[in-house]
């Protein structure tokens, strides 16, 4: 066999090329991931009975009645929701996060409260409740719903900001949820 020798000039003109496809990957590479996260962080304003907030675009949202102001649900995922209430002020945020998961545990016997605690989020004194319950209605096996309910004193009452998402997705869904609760405005009065 007889070796082959390549010119000069030519192997540095094959190494150029190599090196240009290279960074041309590179650059749709980033393109693509940068285009992808503005879509994926795409955020679309909601307004409902004097509230306004910041929702992922796409999403679903379902009016609510009473105490219920709105629900906000991602439709890639049901099980992962956004859920803004009023409650009448009965007292110190933890007696009126208190009642509501008295109330709550009475309707779904499989709920369980995981953490109770004051915050300050954004700013703002709060209470936080971590929650979990087994969702037995939908299709095929139950699973593990887990989720959180922030408490803020508002003039007309107490906003209560909600997320329920999966167990194995909780942790994912907890930045865009606070993204939301931080967008989230109440116009007393509306």
């Amino acid at each position: 066999m007889t070796p082959v020798s390549i010119p000069q000039p030519q192997l540095t003109q094959e190494r150029r090329s190599a090196v240009l496809t290279i960074l041309l990957l590179l650059v749709a590479l980033l393109l693509g991931w940068g285009v992808k996260t503005a879509v994926q962080n795409a955020t679309r304003p909601i307004e409902q009975s004097g509230f306004t907030a910041e929702i992922p675009a796409g999403w679903l949202v379902q009016e609510g009645a009473g105490d219920f102001v709105f629900l906000a649900r991602n439709p890639l995922a049901l099980d992962e929701l956004y859920r803004v209430s009023l409650v009448p002020a009965t007292g110190e945020l933890d007696v009126v996060a208190e009642n509501r998961n008295l109330a709550r545990a009475q309707i779904d016997d499989t709920y369980r409260v995981l953490t109770a605690e004051p915050i300050v989020f954004a700013g703002q004194d709060g209470y936080k409740v971590s929650f979990a319950r087994v969702d037995l209605d939908s299709p095929g096996v139950p699973h593990v719903v887990e989720g959180l309910d922030y408490y803020f004193v508002q003039a007309d009452g107490v906003m209560v900001l909600s997320l329920e998402a999966h167990s194995e997705h909780v942790a994912a869904a907890l930045p865009g949820f606070q993204q939301f609760a931080q967008s989230v405005t109440y116009h007393s009065g509306e």
